[in-house]
């Protein structure tokens, strides 16, 4: 049976797990270091006033395991190059939506170092706007679209620049409803691509593989 590692247990990846969950998944492996705080709260829809200062990973499994029976591992940890490997060992796909730039592309070299791995999902949401970019082994990767990680100092977080809760919603469930397509062999708009999510709607950009890219040497 199919083992997903869910990266970040927050706004992103409460409602991608609730997907998966409703689409029939069952193993999870759920990766965040964070403690549910009152400001989640409106984006984070699992979890409720009682869960305040506990930990997102360990929560979301007892939710996981009560509402859909699931078999859920837990790593109180953050993704990185160097633990990548140990974390994911064992999982055949995965689902990055922590606010972590870096931990972004530790997925994306995983998914593509690990030709077992199905496919990796990639998702991100700031303010009224969010993206996400499905990997999988015939695809493009999310190296052939941004070659390295901004600078950090480049980049705003959602403590800073905010996000709307309903965006978070819709973002963390269309990348659950990508990983879903992806294990079942069916097409996706999100495989190859970066499809944004605004105001004005949803918009696709497909990625052709780079040749200079690491991907290439799959």
């Amino acid at each position: 049976m199919t083992r997903v590692a869910l990266v970040g247990c927050g706004g992103l990846g409460v409602p991608a797990a609730w997907t998966l969950a409703l689409g029939g998944q069952k193993q999870f492996r759920l990766i965040d270091a964070d403690v549910v705080e009152e400001s989640n709260l409106h984006r984070q829809v699992l979890y409720t006033t009682p869960d305040l200062g506990k930990p997102k990973a360990a929560r979301l499994a007892e939710i996981l395991r009560e509402r859909w029976n699931a078999d859920v591992e837990v790593v109180a940890d953050r993704l990185t190059a160097q633990n990548a490997d140990a974390l994911l060992l064992g999982c055949d796909a995965a689902l990055e939506g922590s606010d972590d730039a870096l931990a972004k592309f530790t997925l994306n070299d995983w998914a593509v170092a690990h030709p077992r791995a199905r496919t990796a999902v990639i998702a991100a949401a700031i303010g009224r706007r969010g993206q996400w970019f499905a990997v999988t082994p015939t695809s493009s990767c999310y190296r052939c679209l941004f070659e390295e990680p901004p600078p950090p100092e480049s980049l705003a977080t959602c403590s800073i620049a905010g996000v709307l809760g309903p965006v978070t919603g819709q973002v963390g469930g269309y990348a659950g409803r990508a990983l879903l397509h992806a294990l079942a062999g069916r097409p996706d708009a999100a495989i190859g691509a970066l499809v944004r999510f605004s105001p004005r709607g949803l918009q696709r950009t497909a990625v052709a593989v780079a040749g200079d890219c690491r991907c290439t040497a799959r």
